[in-house]
Parts: structure tokens; C-alpha cells; sequence
């Protein structure tokens, strides 16, 4: 009797808090829905009173399309929204000025650019004890000469290496580090539990950054971790993204952390003001312990990530932890967001692990560097890195990505690695956990396949990593998915590295993950309906506004 009445309790708590999620999703698309009526039945109006006011709107709407065409957007972006204004130019111009921007708003853009000019100070400042590859590398590029010393120093850097080493540094806030030991976890599950064993170190501090947090399992194991460490005075932040979290976050989860002594923020609030940047999402995921030991990769805070529950299949994740000077980058990347969000102005100084501390790391070989993407600006670093790296393959290209929307150049640079000679093989889902995002990956199929690059599906279920790996010697591992979505609207995070330990362990997990795959072949992507082509067509013309 006692426990049917406790499964009861929590199915009425579970109903209450549907229906206050479900409410507060409900308040907001009534509340956007009748802005934007609002808006049109005034447009419409005002313009049957005043021919003056539809001529000013087909104005407006030539003048932002003459825009459009000429920013520095990529074409599909541009194709996606010249449609629909051109098809309705009382309404699209406007339309697109209240709800295309896709870099947040200037008083965001303002703070986000303060925060990086902080990260960048303290870069700087924190060089001797930190940082081991300067910032003017360009001037090393004709010795070849080792960059630095140390207990593993870098031999020598491929030119192409050190470019895109120079690019990165060149972006924001961004350093190259040494002595970094990089371990690499080929699931979510072996992940988590290298995760729970750092947090039970911390000494200092803890930040901890994540697009979904989901009760469960995992949640409550990390959250007696961390209401532990809080009260023993070890200071912890907690950033999680809100619309990504808005269905699955645990009852009471900013309460019972404040109440724990943690201090906790959520990422662009839904709510409901007429605008879509609810599109710039935070998609990155960071765990930073005392800024000697960082996490980072395609994990969530949710049991599917750690094959506690099922869905979708086996669900296959990746990590990379790194321990010693380069954890410091990613920490560096939490406190510029949590800087934006929060309004704080971190300390980041009296964040630093001491020199002894970093000496009692056990370091590693090669070179790692903690970078971002972001939606306030109108560069996608994010490709830029793939890009980069892709341009100095000379025998083969790994991608392992749950999504596969390439714009036309990004197709093009496939196409063209494999039909130079460079193996290029690419895996993805064979359980999709979003059916409309993978008839887009198919319909992607085809050009590639018959370019020669070698296209795979994992058919335990659906793989959720995001990596890529360049002659073995070179990879980036994160956040970023191979779509729009991520490299323009939200706010993303990787790991470049080169020459280091890990990168032998993500090629082996490669070839044993691709045992597990079935590979598309020419037959396949030639026998797909004509039909269903057609409808792949429209979904892939409006990708970039999904």
C-alpha cells in the first residue's frame, strides 16, 4: 500500500510539472503567435489605408534582400530567406528584420565582447605559467624549430599545423598549450565515471556547463557530488541551457543547488518576447575542475548519454578530458559565458592553479587548444577549424557526426579531398533521433558517394559524437554538429589537438566503430524514389531555418 501510494505521489508531481512546462511553452507560442497577428493585421491595415505604407514594405523588402545577397552569409542561409520574402514582400522584409538576425542582441553582443577582452587579458597574463606557444608563431613557421621545451616537448610542427594553430590564437581568446595529458573516452559511460572521480578531487572549484540536464541517474549521482563538495567550501558554477533542459531538468533544480551553496544560471530564457533568438542556443558541455582537469565532448547530462536508459538504439558518445595547462582554455570558455549570462566579472586571476600544481600533472605530448564558436559574429569558427584542418590532409579524413547538413562549399571540400586521392569516410546515425534532420543527412548522400567519399551508418543505434580526425596526427573533437545550426546559430566548443596520445586512441575507436557500420554504396543512394527526393529537396532548401 505504501508504495503504490508513493508511485502515486510521483505520477501527480509528474502531471504538475508537465503542466507547468507544458504552460509556460504554451504562454510563450500564444504570446509570440498573437505579436506576429498583431504585427501582419497592422501591416495589412495600415497598407489598405495608405498605398504609401505597402510600397514602403516592397521597399524594404527589396532593400533586405539587396542585403541579404551581399553579407557574408553562406548562400543556403540567404536562398532560405529570399524565398519566402519574395513570395510575400508586404510581410518578408519586416519579417526577416524582427526575426532573421542571427547574432544576438547588441546589448548581448556588447557583453560577450567584454568578457572575451577579459579571457584574453588573462590569457596573456597567465603565460609563464600557462600558455607554452606564443602568440606571434607565424615568426617560428620557416625554422621548424621546437616551439617549446618542457617534459614533452613538441619535436616539430608541420607549417600547416602552425598556421592553423596561428588562426585559432587569432580568434578570440584562444591559446595553444603544451604538457597537457589527453585521455579520450570512445563512450559516455567510461566518460562519466572519469567525470565523478575528478569531482571527488576538487579542491577549490568546480563549472560545470551543459545544453541538456535531465533527472535521472546521472544527475543525481553528480548532484550529491556536488552538494558534497559545496559544503565543504570547494565554489561551484552550474550553466545549463534552457530551452535544451526545459523538459527533462529535475524538480527544484536551481533551488536545491542554491540551497547546496552552488551557484546557477540557465542560458537564454525562454520566454515571451517577440523574437527567435531563442535559436542561439548554448550547446556547448563543460565539466572544469580547479582548472587543471576539463571535460568536454558530446555527453549531456542525461542517462541515454551514458546507456543508463534506451533510446534510439545504443547510443555511442565521445569524450576527451584533459589534465595539466590546457584545461585552463576550457575553463577560460565557461567563465566568458557565464560572465555574458550572469553579469559577474570572474576573478579568473585568483582562479589559476599554481605552477606546483600544474607541475604535479602528469602532462602529455603534442598541442592542444580550447576554442569556441559563437553566434555574435558573422564568422563560423567552427567550420573554419574543420576547414582548415581538412585542407592539409594528404591521406586521409575521419568524420564521426550525428548530423551531416553540409552547405554546397562544404560538400564541395569533400568532394574534392576524395576525388584528389585522401580517403575521406564519414559515419552517422543508423537510428536517428530526429527523423526530419536525417532524411537531410540522406538526401547528402548521394553527391558524396558518387565523389568517391566513403559513407557509413552505425547500426547499433545512434551515435552522438562530434569528431574529426586528419592523418592521424591532427584532430577536433566537441561540440560542433556538421549542420547550419551549429556552426552559425549556436554557441559551441572543441578541442584542436596535434600530435598528441589521444589522438592514436580516437583512430582506433574509429576502425572498431566502423565494424559496427553499414556502409552506403552507389546502389543505394541511386534507388531512392523520385518522390522522396523531391521532398528531401524542400527540407534541404530550408534547412538553415529548422
Amino acid at each position: 500500500m505504501a508504495n503504490l501510494e508513493v508511485r502515486k505521489g510521483k505520477a501527480r508531481n509528474s502531471w504538475r510539472r508537465f503542466a507547468a512546462i507544458g504552460g509556460r511553452v504554451a504562454l510563450t507560442a500564444v504570446a509570440l503567435i498573437l505579436q506576429i497577428v498583431v504585427f501582419a493585421l497592422l501591416l495589412l491595415r495600415t497598407s489598405e489605408m495608405s498605398p504609401w505604407i505597402g510600397t514602403i514594405s516592397d521597399l524594404i523588402s527589396i532593400g533586405v534582400v539587396a542585403f541579404i545577397l551581399n553579407s557574408r552569409m553562406q548562400v543556403e542561409y540567404k536562398l532560405a530567406w529570399t524565398i519566402p520574402i519574395m513570395l510575400m514582400p508586404l510581410f518578408g522584409g519586416t519579417f526577416y528584420l524582427l526575426f532573421g538576425a542571427r547574432t544576438g542582441s547588441r546589448r548581448q553582443m556588447l557583453r560577450y565582447s567584454a568578457a572575451q577582452d577579459l579571457a584574453a587579458i588573462d590569457q596573456k597574463s597567465a603565460a609563464g605559467a600557462l600558455t607554452v606557444l606564443p602568440g606571434e608563431l607565424n615568426e617560428q613557421l620557416p625554422e621548424l624549430e621546437p616551439v617549446a621545451t618542457g617534459r614533452h616537448p613538441v619535436v616539430s610542427i608541420d607549417p600547416d599545423a602552425a598556421r592553423q594553430i596561428a588562426y585559432l590564437e587569432s580568434s578570440g581568446p584562444f591559446r595553444a598549450y603544451r604538457d597537457t595529458e589527453t585521455t579520450y573516452y570512445p563512450l559516455g559511460e567510461d566518460a562519466f565515471v572519469a567525470m565523478l572521480e575528478a569531482l571527488e578531487n576538487a579542491k577549490r572549484w568546480i563549472a560545470m556547463e551543459y545544453f541538456i540536464v535531465s533527472d535521472g541517474k546521472m544527475w543525481r549521482a553528480l548532484f550529491e557530488v556536488l552538494s558534497r563538495k559545496a559544503g565543504e567550501g570547494v565554489q561551484i558554477w552550474v550553466m545549463y541551457d534552457d530551452l535544451g533542459s526545459l523538459w527533462h531538468l529535475p524538480d527544484n533544480f536551481a533551488k536545491d543547488l542554491k540551497r547546496a551553496g552552488v551557484r546557477v544560471q540557465s542560458f537564454n530564457k525562454l520566454g515571451p518576447g517577440l523574437t527567435l533568438r531563442y535559436n542561439n542556443r548554448d550547446h556547448r558541455k563543460f565539466t572544469v575542475v580547479d582548472g587543471l582537469v576539463a571535460f568536454t565532448g558530446g555527453i549531456n547530462i542525461a542517462d541515454e548519454y551514458i546507456n543508463a536508459i534506451q533510446r534510439f538504439g545504443h547510443w555511442k558518445d565521445t569524450t576527451i578530458r584533459l589534465r595539466g595547462p590546457g584545461a585552463w582554455g576550457m575553463a577560460s570558455l565557461f567563465f566568458t559565458i557565464w560572465d555574458l549570462v550572469s553579469g559577474d566579472r570572474t576573478d579568473l586571476a585568483a582562479l589559476h592553479p599554481s605552477e606546483e600544481e600544474i607541475d604535479a600533472q602528469p602532462g602529455g605530448p603534442g598541442v592542444v587548444v580550447n576554442y569556441d564558436d559563437t553566434p555574435f559574429d558573422d564568422l563560423s569558427l567552427g567550420w573554419a577549424a574543420y576547414r582548415g584542418m581538412m585542407s592539409r590532409a594528404k591521406f586521409r579524413v575521419d568524420l564521426t557526426t550525428p548530423y551531416l547538413v553540409p552547405t554546397s562549399e562544404m560538400t564541395a571540400v569533400f568532394v574534392a579531398l576524395a576525388q584528389s586521392g585522401v580517403q575521406v569516410r564519414i559515419i552517422t546515425p543508423g537510428i536517428p533521433d530526429k527523423s526530419y534532420v536525417y532524411s537531410v543527412t540522406r538526401s547528402n548522400y548521394r553527391q558524396l558517394v558518387e565523389a568517391g567519399v566513403a559513407v557509413y551508418e552505425y547500426t547499433p543505434g545512434f551515435i552522438h559524437a562530434k569528431q574529426m580526425i586528419v592523418d592521424d596526427d591532427t584532430a577536433i573533437i566537441g561540440t560542433i554538429n556538421f549542420d547550419f545550426r551549429s556552426f552559425y546559430l549556436h554557441q559551441e566548443n572543441a578541442v584542436w589537438m596535434y600530435q598528441t596520445s589521444a589522438i592514436a586512441d580516437m583512430s582506433a575507436d574509429f576502425e572498431e566503430t566502423l565494424a559496427k557500420c553499414r556502409r552506403i554504396d552507389l546502389a543505394m543512394v541511386r534507388s531512392t524514389p523520385w518522390w522522396r527526393r523531391a521532398g528531401w529537396l524542400v527540407l534541404r532548401t530550408f534547412s538553415p531555418l529548422m
